[in-house]
């Protein structure tokens, strides 16, 4: 929560796979940060992980890819894993839907 407060009081906003997601969610009005966090918090269990957005495991799968490709993030590497939990974790209100956004929707 520090974290949060020292990002807040500086003006930072996300970079890198986190700003290129939201970037195409809004776009798009699809949801790809929230496939990554669902992704993130289920450590990596693609049918815990669909259940929590409820959709179909094949489903998320393609848009976990689009995650990768779109985020241009390697989920197999460990330290880009955990930096974009970091941001996840400092910029979660940034990162959350629009108001009125269909969550379900989506790349």
């Amino acid at each position: 929560m520090e974290l949060r407060d020292i990002a807040a009081t500086r003006g930072d906003r996300p970079t890198g796979v986190l700003a290129n997601l939201i970037d195409y969610d809004r776009r798009h009005r699809s949801d790809l940060v929230g496939t990554l966090r669902a992704w993130l918090e289920s450590f990596g269990d693609v049918t815990a992980a669909a259940d929590s957005v409820f959709v179909h495991q094949n489903t998320f799968r393609y848009r976990l890819r689009r995650v990768a490709e779109v985020g241009e993030i390697d989920l197999l590497d460990s330290g880009q894993r955990f930096s974009a939990m970091l941001q996840l974790r400092v910029f979660h209100s940034e990162s959350a839907a629009e108001p009125g956004q269909d969550r379900g929707a989506g790349a």
